[in-house]
């Protein structure tokens, strides 16, 4: 009943320290000797500094006083995908790996924190996910400098991937959003996350995993809880909010497919194959000039209740195969709601530790977390996309709309499971078969995503 009781509870058994009468860790680091003017190290010379180790969300390493740690993180998503039509192109059910990573993250001194991650993506390479440093002199005003995320658009930057409602982003932020990004930030947390702001320049990559653009993006985020502070539980987490992007490619990047059920950085044949596109550009068409985005939105976590929403709307540059510039207008917006009907609480979308763990093997036999979702997400772009010649709009449409309904699954804090059906409904007919030449105005996915977070 001991697993039981650690799966359920917030902070599980005590770690290991040298000098217990538990299983020890022998010291692995001992100090240099000591400097005639190091009078701290003077002091410590006899001493030996323990080190702990900790298996709560991940395996860490820390001294006692916690000036040096080291947490290493595991996340993988394997997704059953099942489209209807069955006979799609190039989408095809299938079983993929939209993501696995490995995250290294901890602290050095008191005030720097680092985080380095690798990712293995639906296109099938390894590469570095996240890599910063972050200086920490309070929790009002940090700054972090390196490759993560931007802090554009609510469903990008507040939340991980892992914590999702559904099994993906909304149309707008999962075909515009900038993801991440190599950058200065300045950003924190005033009035114990009342009020969050970021502020930075990034690389303005777009696509791709190198960075081929010379100028800069700049982003700005804020987030406020106006009834922080009250005692009514019921507004407490109300959350309200805008970011903006200001940015330009200089240099020619690759225009990638419209897709309802996947961020892809690249096109290659696994990312043309696990999701539906209702829009392909003309061979030739490439990304150029401008880019401005600017998002407002709202939030609600009540008790088992998670209220998201958040409107877009942007200006991108493009060049046509004959080399014509122009801007195309897009906006988007998307609204999700989910509820735990197992009596799980939320504040936020972050680990979900459920009441009555499913663990059989460890004297659990509860249900697990059970949280039932809908989310409506809808994008549009302007008539230019057939104007300039960008697009074929006898094939493609250029206003799109999902529904997404199902249920996650927490059996434990590490594990959970979707369970989505994504209708996808287009303005005109799409070609989905270029064989056939066959067109349609909707297509529908049966979507299971396993994910294992620890």
């Amino acid at each position: 009943m001991l697993q039981c009781a650690a799966l359920r509870a917030e902070t599980p058994p005590e770690v290991l320290m040298a000098g217990h009468t538990t299983p020890v860790v022998e010291p692995v680091w001992q100090p240099p000797e000591p400097q005639e003017n190091s009078t701290q190290f003077r002091a410590n010379s006899e001493e030996s500094i323990p080190l702990l180790v900790g298996f709560e969300d991940g395996v860490s390493f820390h001294t006692p006083d916690e000036v040096f740690a080291l947490r290493i993180r595991l996340m993988e998503q394997t997704d059953f995908k099942l489209f209807i039509p069955r006979n799609q192109q190039p989408a095809r059910p299938g079983v993929y790996i939209p993501r696995f990573r490995i995250y290294f993250e901890g602290n050095i001194s008191k005030s720097f924190e680092y985080e380095m991650s690798l990712q293995r993506s639906i296109e099938g390479q390894f590469d570095l996910l996240d890599a910063n440093i972050d200086f920490r002199p309070s929790e009002e005003f940090q700054i972090r400098i390196g490759r993560f995320l931007v802090p554009y658009s609510y469903d990008w930057y507040d939340h991980l991937e892992q914590f999702f409602i559904t099994p993906e982003r909304g149309l707008y932020p999962l075909n515009f959003g900038l993801s991440r990004e190599a950058g200065i930030m300045f950003w924190g947390e005033l009035n114990e996350d009342a009020l969050q702001y970021a502020i930075g320049w990034f690389s303005g990559q777009i696509a791709g995993l190198a960075d081929t653009n010379t100028t800069q993006d700049f982003v700005a985020y804020l987030n406020v809880r106006p009834f922080a502070e009250s005692r009514n539980h019921e507004v407490r987490y109300i959350n309200v909010g805008v970011s903006g992007a200001i940015g330009d490619q200089a240099f020619p990047g690759e225009a990638l497919p419209m897709r309802t059920s996947i961020q892809s950085s690249e096109n290659d044949e696994a990312a043309q194959a696990a999701s539906a596109i209702f829009l392909e550009f003309e061979e030739g068409v490439e990304v150029l000039g401008t880019r401005d985005q600017g998002a407002i939105h709202a939030a609600w976590y009540i008790r088992g209740l998670s209220l998201e929403s958040e409107y877009e709307v942007g200006r991108f540059g493009f060049r046509n195969h004959e080399h014509e510039s122009g801007e195309v207008t897009v906006y988007g917006y998307q609204i999700a709601v989910a509820y735990f009907i197992t009596g799980e609480e939320v504040t936020e979308r972050t680990v979900v530790i459920p009441l009555r763990p499913f663990d059989p093997a460890s004297g659990c036999h509860g249900i697990g977390a059970i949280e039932p979702f809908v989310r409506f997400s809808h994008l549009s772009l302007g008539e230019e996309i057939f104007e300039s010649d960008l697009a074929n709009p006898d094939d493609w449409t250029r206003t799109a709309s999902t529904i997404d309904m199902g249920w996650n699954w927490y059996p434990n804090r590490y594990i959970k499971f979707y369970f989505d059906w994504q209708i996808s409904l287009f303005d005109t007919p799409v070609l989905i078969n270029a064989d056939t030449g066959e067109r349609r105005k909707n297509n529908h996915l049966f979507w299971l995503r396993g994910q294992v977070y620890y």
